[in-house]
């Protein structure tokens, strides 16, 4: 009897361009990211309204943002709640996570309070990035979940100046309140990365490590965190690109 796992006859379906095996780096996010920025330091890496910015200006905000959230607590493991939309700040916050040593997790803002409060305390999130017209919805559990510091972005951060001022102006950029909360530290993205240093940031983090910790569906009882470690995200990385 033939040993089908053997012939591998599964090959014969791949398209010419995907090799049999892949050569899987032992790199992780931060690493890859500094590997790429040395590479394509002055190509685009967001356009935001208009705005493009480089990998270089990805670079170094990012470096400004771990540097802050290390200097605020911020130890390698530790968690960071990303609820956010496509926005700069939400990929600068992603990169600065990594840089600082931490693990992601998403905060969906289709979250109910009860679903916000469980997620915060299962995933012991110590950090959350939002923006100022979601953060009522931080606001609503911050008597509830142990965490300690929001920065809050907000829609017209990194646009054009002129699009920045008369869409405030003009009331064509959505805005909302951004007040105390009671225990906790509230600061604006562009207050916290202001007169942070923007030297290299890389603490060292293995394969092994987490990367980010994202939370299931929650349909068949509370959302449950599924853990994703460097080595899984980044060879699947790779796979897709394949």
């Amino acid at each position: 009897m033939s040993d089908i796992y053997a012939e591998k006859p599964w090959l014969k379906n791949y398209d010419e361009h995907v090799p049999p095996s892949l050569q899987y780096e032992e790199k992780t996010f931060a690493e890859k990211f500094r590997e790429v920025v040395e590479k394509y330091a002055d190509k685009t890496c967001l356009i935001y309204m208009g705005r493009k910015i480089s990998y270089r200006e990805v670079d170094r905000l990012s470096n400004q943002l771990a540097a802050y959230l290390i200097k605020n607590g911020l130890k390698p493991g530790d968690v960071v709640g990303m609820h956010m939309p496509n926005i700069p700040a939400h990929y600068i916050g992603v990169v600065a996570v990594q840089k600082a040593g931490g693990v992601s997790t998403g905060l969906s803002p289709l979250l109910t309070p009860h679903e916000m409060e469980h997620q915060l305390n299962d995933s012991k999130t110590k950090f959350i990035m939002t923006v100022d017209v979601l953060f009522e919805k931080i606001a609503e559990v911050a008597d509830k979940a142990g965490f300690e510091t929001v920065i809050v972005s907000e829609i017209a951060d990194f646009l054009p100046g002129v699009k920045r001022v008369l869409g405030k102006m003009l009331k064509k950029i959505p805005t909302a309140e951004v007040r105390p909360l009671a225990g906790k530290k509230v600061v604006r993205f562009m207050e916290a990365i202001k007169g942070m240093p923007a030297d290299p940031i890389l603490v060292k983090r293995s394969m092994d490590d987490l990367i980010f910790l994202m939370y299931t569906g929650g349909t068949t009882g509370p959302s449950k965190g599924a853990m994703l470690t460097q080595r899984s995200y980044m060879n699947n990385r790779l796979q897709v690109l394949t």
